[in-house]
């Protein structure tokens, strides 16, 4: 499918006059004309990460279950039903074994309630289980039931994340997805505790629609608040001002539409600002229509010769281009924003930075080395923006109809 924007309307390529009569206003993603061989490239880069005994997070790591859950969520993503049903059983086991592993190895390291590894795995392990369609013959009532809390108020005060301290944002989305899947799944009655979460949350929003204290948009706010944001997607709140955060997101953009606070991109970044740029819904979708393709063309355009992206092509080496592609990158943004990259700016300088460690794995991977997670993260940004300029395209693509990362709200008509 070919997209071309004439001011504020959406038009299929069969609407559209030919290339060499458009107009200069007029924006072709031609590398959409490619996404399917952008999509075989990506599975083939998945299998080059398997072993005998699972996933690696990249064709070099080790074998991790993370890795594992981000290579069901990217065959998923992709439509590989088949793939999926054949390894099923196996797949199964291993999550269900390697979480219970990591859940008595994190209990000798304090409570499992504030161990962000046991809690990314836990939740990545859900989403999996749903993929695989074993959720519902075990839902992991004792892994979900020992993280509610008696008070979901005084947890998401005490955790920080009304506040918008780094890292609670995503404290916040894994309660809200446990309270869905206790209600959904367990039968437990969590609307009460829901409503909190919800109420709470919107009434500590600051003017930018995301949580804490700032006199200007900044990259932290939105990639950190972007998690109860999924929460808020999911169980459809209202009063959400999707369309005014979706304009303070906008902002943070870079030449190339990026939206890191280092040059180019971030999987995680890309992907959280145009959640919240297409989950506003079509009007923010047409505002910045522009942006949008932007994004989706620089991103394509990143492929790696593997099939895989990576975190990002322009932090290493510290070459003098890239070191100019940093300083323009820090001058072209204003007040917090332009204080953030310049901090990332020099920090990433520092040689401890070299390599990206992560609790995913051991092995530390290199800036422009494929990794499963940002393949996933970069594939999912391209089927988001896809589906927003279309929307019936949904059908070509795998989300998740399960609370939190790689949910698409258009789910819940198919219900």
């Amino acid at each position: 499918m070919l997209y071309s924007f004439n001011d504020k309307q959406i038009k299929s390529v069969s609407e559209v006059e030919p290339l060499n009569r458009r107009s200069k206003s007029n924006i072709v993603i031609e590398k959409f004309v490619n996404i399917h061989k952008t999509k075989i490239e990506y599975s083939r880069f998945i299998k080059s990460c398997r072993t005998e005994e699972g996933y690696g997070l990249t064709p070099r790591s080790e074998v991790s279950p993370y890795a594992l859950c981000f290579a069901i969520f990217g065959y998923n993503l992709l439509g590989h039903k088949q793939k999926i049903q054949e390894n099923k059983a196996h797949w199964d086991m291993l999550i269900r074994r390697e979480l219970e592993l990591k859940r008595e190895e994190r209990k000798y390291f304090g409570k499992l309630n504030r161990d962000k590894s046991y809690l990314q795995l836990l939740t990545f392990s859900l989403s999996a289980l749903f993929i695989l369609g074993t959720l519902k013959a075990d839902p992991l009532a004792e892994e979900v039931l020992e993280l509610i809390p008696d008070d979901v108020g005084t947890e998401l005060k005490q955790s920080g994340a009304l506040a918008g301290i780094a890292g609670t944002g995503n404290h916040a989305m894994f309660l809200g997805v446990f309270l869905i899947h206790a209600k959904s799944y367990l039968g437990i009655d969590t609307d009460e505790a829901l409503d909190t979460w919800s109420r709470l949350h919107l009434a500590s929003m600051n003017q930018f629609g995301f949580w804490g204290l700032s006199k200007s948009m900044s990259h932290l706010q939105f990639q950190n608040g972007y998690h109860q944001y999924e929460i808020m997607d999911y169980l459809q709140t209202e009063k959400v001002p999707w369309n005014k955060t979706a304009e303070n997101v906008a902002l943070l953009a870079d030449r190339e539409g990026h939206f890191a606070p280092y040059p180019g991109g971030g999987g995680c970044y890309d992907y959280d600002a145009t959640f919240i740029l297409t989950g506003a819904g079509s009007k923010s979708v047409v505002r910045h229509s522009d942006l949008l393709v932007l994004t989706a063309r620089t991103i394509l355009a990143e492929q790696g010769l593997d099939g895989g992206f990576s975190e990002s092509s322009y932090v290493r080496p510290r070459s003098v281009e890239n070191i100019l592609r940093s300083a323009r990158h820090v001058f072209s943004a204003h007040g917090q924003a332009r204080l953030e990259r310049l901090r990332h700016s020099l920090t990433l300088l520092r040689p401890k930075h070299n390599r990206i460690d992560t609790h995913w794995t051991e092995y530390s991977r290199r800036w422009g080395e494929s990794d499963l997670w940002d393949s996933w993260f970069r594939m999912q940004t391209i089927a988001r923006i896809d589906v927003a300029l279309d929307p019936e395209r949904i059908s070509e693509w795998g989300f998740i109809n399960y609370p939190g990362i790689g949910f698409h709200s258009a789910l819940h008509k198919k219900v």
